[in-house]
């Protein structure tokens, strides 16, 4: 059974670049939070370029965003949105205006610290002022990487900024891992990510084409090879110490 903590951490998926899998990350391990019986929040902060209530079926029961939160037109738990068929689970839409977070994102994760057991915030690609805004108001960062040189390089430069910023929780989850593919030369070595990029390891999510189906319907990964290593990754963030399965079986 697992154990749950009463005190509320709060995550950020962050990657340097788009496309590798961020947001399908953070839905993953949230849904593996959830299923561990800790009361669990999704909050989209891509302002601008929502994408959570696609990936999780909830666009039309969203009425307020979390710029309605910051401009107090309306109660917190008016823009809370459960996530069908996942019971602890919750989502919070990013607003579809652009710099309308301006700053007050910590704000917002202070009132909903009470209200849950586990955040995931997940940002928009890149390393822009809301980056910024967003690693500074979470207590764990988790660096989403792909397995291509672009990725990589990408990855390295985040670690770079976050160092800078004094920020020590740095983790790295490898994203659509595709095992085949490495025994033919095409992606490299898990221990070449690790070096190249300076991030602790997490994680390791194989590709799994029912990940993609998945978000095309808007249900949120609940089974499969990706889920089995979200719910590794939320043990492992949790404290269990988890180990990495052989490459081959991941």
């Amino acid at each position: 059974m697992a154990i749950i903590q009463k005190e509320c951490k709060v995550y950020t998926t962050v990657s340097g670049k788009g496309g590798v899998g961020k947001s399908t990350v953070a839905c993953g391990v949230g849904v593996a939070f959830a299923d561990r019986g800790l009361r669990t929040l999704l909050i989209d902060a891509d302002e601008g370029l929502r994408c959570l209530d696609l990936m999780l079926g909830t666009s039309e029961n969203i009425v307020f965003d979390l710029f309605d939160i910051m401009e107090e037109r309306c109660e917190i738990e008016q823009a809370l949105v459960p996530v069908n068929g996942i019971r602890n689970l919750y989502m919070l839409a990013a607003p579809l205006k652009c710099g309308s977070i301006d700053g007050r994102l910590d704000e917002v994760i202070e009132k909903l610290r009470s209200r849950f057991d586990r955040i995931i915030v997940d940002a928009s690609a890149g390393i822009g002022p809301d980056f910024d805004c967003v690693v500074a108001s979470v207590d764990e960062i988790l660096t989403v990487v792909g397995c291509d040189p672009v990725s990589i390089r990408d990855a390295r430069r985040v670690c770079e900024i976050l160092h800078d910023k004094n920020l020590e929780s740095r983790k790295m989850i490898i994203n659509r891992y595709d095992y085949k593919a490495y025994k033919k030369s095409i992606m490299p070595h898990i221990d070449y990510i690790i070096d190249s990029t300076a991030l602790r390891l997490s994680g390791i999510v194989p590709y799994d084409s029912k990940v993609a189906l998945y978000a095309v319907m808007g249900h949120p990964v609940s089974k499969g090879h990706a889920f089995r290593a979200f719910k590794r990754i939320a043990a492992r963030l949790e404290g269990e110490n988890i180990k990495l399965p052989n490459l081959n079986k991941i």
